[in-house]
């Protein structure tokens, strides 16, 4: 499962399609995917997606154990914490159960985007409110959507989703620590649905680390395949 092979490339980043790789490029960094190729060349198409995008660390993603096994041999490593090696791919085609209590608004302004970017950072363990203007001017120009979830009055949650042909690939997300175990996480998912719903692809996919994968199987969510994930530094 290759969300890069569905959705349209975020807003400044460039997509190069061959017949064995893709490659989404912008000006700090790479992402590698959709590989078709066996791993005795891995080498040469390490060769030529560094020609095609020089000095940039790259990520790679892949569903082959066999793939992910050469370009370790090649000098790639595991992501940074919190992200895993690997990771789940999941998919949903049908509704989720309804959450009562909790109170979904989709982000509509400077602001609310704020609210969300610190949510995200707190729990992923960022600090990117230096970066926070051109994040929002790079997600305002591109196709992805963002919900706040709250509870009592007080924003909880955060939940992001870009929209394909096929569904929404929900591409973000995550729960203040004090406020888990509320349902907030799971009306963003029930929220992005009804959007997938609205846009008439009724659908749902996710790469769910071991954190939410749990609770995205209680809410239907099937897997459909393990994705490894490596990093190469610039």
């Amino acid at each position: 499962m290759t969300p890069a092979a569905y959705l349209p490339p975020a807003s400044g980043r460039r997509r190069i399609e061959t017949a064995r790789w893709i490659l989404d490029a912008g000006s700090r960094d790479a992402f590698l995917t959709g590989l078709r190729f066996e791993p005795d060349s891995a080498p040469s198409v390490l060769t030529d997606v560094r020609r095609r995008a020089p000095g940039l660390p790259l990520t790679l993603t892949t569903e082959r154990a066999d793939l992910a096994g050469a370009f370790r041999a090649l000098g790639f490593d595991d992501p940074a914490p919190p992200i895993a090696a690997t990771c789940a791919a999941l998919a949903l085609d049908h509704a989720p159960p309804a959450t009562t209590g909790i109170e979904v608004r989709r982000v509509a302004t400077y602001d609310e985007f704020l609210v969300g970017l610190d949510i995200e950072d707190t729990v992923f363990g960022y600090s990117r409110r230096d970066e926070a203007a051109a994040i929002y001017e790079q997600r305002r120009a591109g196709p992805r959507e963002e919900w706040l979830a709250f509870c009592y009055g007080r924003a909880v949650a955060y939940g992001s989703a870009v929209a394909g042909p096929l569904g929404l690939y929900l591409s973000g997300g995550g729960t203040l620590p004090d406020a888990r175990g509320r349902g907030a996480y799971r009306a963003l998912v029930r929220a992005r649905w009804e959007h997938a719903v609205k846009l008439g692809t009724p659908a749902l996919v996710v790469h769910a680390q071991d954190a939410s994968r749990p609770i995205l199987e209680q809410l239907g969510f099937r897997r459909v395949a393990t994705i490894h994930e490596l990093e190469l530094a610039a």
